[in-house]
């Protein structure tokens, strides 16, 4: 009698749990998010979640900077708590000269510390959260070299946010009715970015990735003994 009681107020607990999951499904949740390439970048390959042209100005043309999300020693994260968007971690990045990175003093690791504390807003007649219009110029980050013969290592250029043709300088979540952005169906971050305050540095300066929402340590223990408890009742 008492496994009995035990295993239905687990379930129980897990039905609370995956009721809350899925209700949060359509929405953008609080929590932590681990960061990737968005696959359909205009640049890729190299793949990247963040370009930013002009960030430096090796040459007399339009230099591309792009940032790979998921190269190994890359661990890029957003935090989102209902009212303030903060993206930072680090990342693989360089010059990008085509379909790889220039193998030059500018390939190495890159400290990223953007917030996004003005403007945010739940869109309209959606569940995306949106930096609304006004807040251009308000939000602001940095972006660091780090330890690489890079020409100027440890300094921090600053970056801005920049309101596009759309009115907004950055989205988080899948468009309007949950159709994706660019063609993928999950959670992305957009938005548009000015380099040491210059709103046209280079020819594109966006933050373009996807979002993968970490879970919770105690939810993701409840699913595993969740599914513990499924996997005994069938052995019985």
């Amino acid at each position: 009698m008492n496994r009995r009681i035990g295993i239905c107020a687990l379930v129980l607990t897990l039905g609370m749990v995956f009721a809350a999951t899925d209700a949060e499904a359509a929405a953008i949740g609080l929590g932590t998010y681990q960061l990737h390439n968005h696959p359909d970048g205009a640049s890729n390959p190299p793949p990247y979640g963040l370009r930013l042209d002009e960030l430096y100005n090796p040459t007399g043309g339009n230099d591309i900077f792009t940032f790979n999300f998921d190269a190994p020693g890359s661990d890029m994260k957003l935090e989102f708590d209902g009212s303030t968007i903060h993206i930072f971690g680090t990342t693989l990045g360089g010059r990008d000269i085509g379909a790889a990175h220039a193998a030059d003093n500018f390939l190495g690791l890159y400290a990223i510390d953007f917030t996004y504390s003005v403007g945010v807003k739940t869109v309209v007649g959606d569940d995306d959260q949106i930096v609304e219009p006004g807040a251009n110029g308000l939000n602001t980050g940095t972006i660091t070299p780090l330890g690489m013969s890079h020409p100027s290592v440890g300094v921090a250029v600053n970056l801005g946010d920049v309101q596009n043709a759309e009115n907004y300088s950055f989205r988080l979540g899948d468009e309007n009715n949950d159709n994706g952005h660019r063609g993928f169906n999950g959670i992305s971050g957009w938005g548009w970015l000015s380099v040491n305050g210059d709103d046209h540095a280079g020819q594109y300066d966006d933050f373009l990735f996807t979002a993968e929402l970490i879970p919770e340590p105690m939810t993701a223990g409840l699913m595993l003994m969740g599914f513990g408890v499924i996997g005994l009742r069938r052995r019985r």
